[in-house]
């Protein structure tokens, strides 16, 4: 098991977090971009380089790539030229990841890109999908869902896409925020979770929320869960303090 953050935990310069999370303990940083997500390293030409000297002078790794700007050209959108930009932005992070040494992209569907119940069985949502994925099985990369629907809803993605680069981005705080029994789901998907974030509700640090994590724990183990967590916990107002508390509190109990 191995743990990282997500680089805006730390509310600091890209350039930066790499350095900081290795000097606190972290094994991997997750890179995250937003809806505005062209100048960013990850689609500039010698970019990909550089992020790659960033990791390897904090001899640190490179956990996952999380484009949560993708909630802006999901599948399902209503502009044909935005979902395909969408579909191409998770195409291009495949072609990426093996030059970066890791293996996972979190899908993001929140906000006006959250899935419907009758986006899970719509030819234009699957579609898309298979699309995204067959780049992703070339690469031998993982397009991890992350969204609203429960354990039963995901299952039925990645039975509908067909395709062994689907899986889910498990996350025990949006699960339980959702009214879902996140032990539970976690034994219900087993190895169709690909990657979990590690959060707690109600922007509380790991531990003292709502979230059972002594289950929680527990079923990752029994399932032999043995991928990353990515700390997606709150920064409050000490960023640096607050990362380390829950870097400590997954080290000691899981």
């Amino acid at each position: 098991m191995k743990v990282g953050i997500r680089d805006g935990m730390l509310r600091m310069p890209f350039e930066e977090a790499f350095g900081k999370a290795k000097e606190m303990g972290f094994d991997g940083i997750e890179i995250c971009t937003g809806v505005d997500y062209r100048p960013h390293l990850l689609w500039q030409e010698d970019g990909i380089d550089k992020i790659k000297e960033l990791a390897n002078a904090a001899g640190i790794e490179v956990s996952s790539l999380s484009p949560g700007g993708f909630t802006a050209y999901t599948f399902m959108h209503p502009d044909d030229d935005k979902r395909a930009e969408g579909i191409e932005m998770l195409r291009h992070l495949a072609e990426t990841c093996p030059l970066l040494g890791t293996k996972v992209i979190l899908v993001p569907f929140f906000g006006n890109g959250k899935i419907e119940k009758e986006h899970i069985t719509a030819s234009r949502f699957i579609d898309g999908f298979k699309a995204a994925a067959e780049m992703a099985e070339r690469e031998n990369v993982f397009l991890a869902i992350e969204s609203t629907l429960d354990a039963d809803d995901h299952q039925q993605i990645i039975d509908q896409v067909g395709s062994s680069a689907v899986g889910v981005y498990y996350d025990m705080g949006n699960a339980t925020s959702f009214g879902y029994d996140s032990p539970t789901e976690i034994r219900q998907l087993g190895n169709g979770i690909v990657q979990m974030h590690i959060k707690d509700t109600g922007g509380n640090h790991a531990g003292e929320g709502d979230v059972d994590f002594s289950a929680v724990f527990e079923s990752a183990h029994a399932i032999g869960y043995d991928s990353w967590f990515v700390l997606e916990t709150p920064s409050k107002d000490h960023p640096i303090a607050s990362a380390i508390k829950n870097l400590t509190f997954v080290r000691d109990n899981f």
